[in-house]
């Protein structure tokens, strides 16, 4: 093939491929939209129903537990009813629970539909990217994932807007939510299914159908085709236990994505984007929190599309470690100015003037988040969706799921009670993460083979090497 013809059928490819990444990642604009809400809503929501500290961050952190046990079931549910209809379910579910959430008349009840909230998100969080990750096309699948992450830092964007608007409509913010939910419904009724997924149900001829629209070629789509057959053949009958015992090389995965997973959250990201308003009023602006926090949520959303841009073209591991070093390193800036912010202080002084430390330390809270959006926040999904063979991919990627939503609820639950410990404050929250993330580097050294250009049904030869760094020369 030339390479003008080369250039052609990836034209073809991406324009389909790109269509049908929109539509999936609804799912990560309702993930979003599902962490965004509750900054501003929660304040509502304390005063309608009377909520200590505690309350609140039971309700903040019920959709985590919930979005836990969605990514459980989902796993299962993907292989059983398809990546497709398992989306479906997950835009009923938020949309129900959202529904709720706006009619919520006490803790228990609105405890009750977060719960339903995040089971939706569950099943789209795994559903969704693992949906892109077999539909894209090889030379396009990073960007095609990182559509999902940049669909979750507009949903966050959407729902700080919205609160900034109506600060004080905590429940015209859960109803809005319903919107979202019912898109993703209807989105994917008329999306197809995944080729690997039909594949293995015995419907060849559709399969290729979907191929030949998502490779823009027929000649690549039958070559694809006759791989995830063979891949399929192979996989036949594998429960993700038995090739856990059996394969060295999917414990090696699951150990790589089972640490992305957990070290994502602890990155303290999800401390930002929950408490954002609590944490700027430590340092200092109290006056500012609402805007400022909309403007967090429209550097998350620009920044991401660094890692749209470079992801297929730099690989996944150099946008991974500069972006977890950079975070590191703005944390321990957010530590050390806010250690020289007197606790409480904007809020004592009746001038409502800025500490400069307070300043230094908001710039440092931008450069963490600009870090975050070009790499551990599309990248681990990206990794997460692509690492594991056919046969036990949707478990394997349930159970990383799984392990990145405790690692949320960890934060979301004890995260307002630090920030408020008059002993501890804002400068031991960001030192801790700061820990966290140089953990984080030297995982990803260690562990992260480089994936980008590779066919899924080859990576995972690259983790049959001794170790996954060795093995990032296959690619």
């Amino acid at each position: 093939m030339t390479t003008a013809q080369s250039k052609d059928v990836q034209a073809r490819s991406g324009s389909y491929t790109v269509a049908v990444a929109l539509v999936a990642a609804v799912g990560g604009l309702m993930f979003g939209y599902d962490i965004g809400v509750i900054s501003f809503a929660k304040e509502g929501v304390k005063n309608a129903f009377k909520l200590g500290t505690f309350e609140i961050e039971v309700v903040v952190a019920a959709v985590l537990a919930g979005s836990f046990a969605g990514a459980i079931v989902a796993g299962k549910l993907c292989d059983r009813i398809g990546r497709r209809w398992t989306n479906v379910w997950g835009g009923i579910l938020f949309a129900v629970g959202c529904l709720g959430c706006s009619l919520s008349y006490d803790f228990w009840m609105i405890t009750a539909f977060r719960i339903m909230m995040g089971l939706g998100v569950g099943f789209s969080s795994v559903a969704g990217p693992l949906y892109i990750a077999e539909i894209a096309a090889p030379w396009s699948r990073g960007a095609m994932v990182s559509l999902y992450q940049l669909a979750i830092t507009l949903g966050i964007l959407i729902a700080f807007l919205i609160g900034l608007a109506m600060p004080d409509l905590w429940r015209i913010h859960f109803g809005i939510g319903i919107v979202l939910g019912l898109g993703l419904v209807f989105g994917m009724l008329v999306m197809p299914p995944s080729p690997r997924w039909l594949v293995g149900r015995g419907r060849v001829d559709t399969a290729l159908g979907v191929l030949k629209r998502t490779t823009g070629s027929d000649t690549a789509a039958k070559s694809e085709l006759e791989a995830i057959k063979v891949r399929v053949k192979e996989e036949a009958g594998e429960h993700l236990l038995t090739e856990l015992s059996r394969s060295p090389a999917v414990r090696r995965a699951l150990f790589l994505a089972f640490g992305l997973a957990l070290l994502q959250q602890f990155s303290g990201i999800n401390a930002i984007m929950f408490y954002a308003p609590e944490i700027l009023k430590e340092i200092g602006l109290v006056k500012h929190e609402y805007l400022l926090t909309a403007m967090i949520g429209v550097v998350n959303v620009l920044a991401t599309f660094i890692a749209i841009w470079l992801v297929d073209r730099l690989g996944r591991r150099v946008l991974l470690l500069a972006g977890t070093s950079l975070m590191m390193l703005s944390q321990i800036g957010i530590g050390i100015f806010a250690f020289w912010i007197p606790t409480g202080a904007a809020a004592a002084d009746g001038t409502g003037s800025v500490p400069m430390a307070g300043i230094f330390a908001l710039v440092m809270i931008f450069l963490a988040i600009i870090a975050f959006a070009f790499s551990l926040g599309p990248l681990v999904w990206l990794v997460i969706s692509e690492i594991f063979p056919a046969g036990v991919r949707s478990a394997c990627v349930g159970v990383a799921t799984a392990a990145n939503w405790t690692g949320a609820f960890i934060v979301a639950l004890f995260t307002l009670t630090v920030l408020e410990n008059k002993s501890l404050g804002t400068s031991s929250v960001f030192w801790i993460f700061a820990g966290s993330n140089i953990v984080a580097i030297i995982f990803i050294y260690l562990k992260l083979p480089e994936t980008k250009g590779a066919k899924l049904e080859d990576i995972e030869g690259f983790f049959s090497a001794k170790n996954s760094k060795s093995a990032r020369d296959h690619s």
